[in-house]
């Protein structure tokens, strides 16, 4: 019988990524959320992710006085 950590194992095996410490989330050991800054693109699509630690995908705007966003992440490419 196939057990919930036997499965847990085989996608880290299988997907070459690691699970998080609750087992829930898959993350990646390479790509990492870069912080807001001057440089951040702005009215281009990526993903953002809040002071609430959600994430979305959106288009950045730099807000006078707003400052919800902390980090952001180009999108991930399907290899050719």
């Amino acid at each position: 019988m196939i057990t919930e950590d036997d499965e847990f194992e085989r996608l880290e095996r299988e997907i070459k990524y690691k699970l998080d410490s609750t087992r829930s989330t898959v993350v990646a050991d390479d790509y990492y959320w870069i912080p807001i800054d001057q440089d951040t693109p702005k009215y281009m699509k990526v993903l953002l992710l809040g002071r609430s630690g959600v994430a979305t995908m959106g288009h950045f705007e730099n807000t006078p006085g707003t400052q919800f966003w902390t980090h952001w992440a180009p999108l991930p490419r399907k290899r050719p």
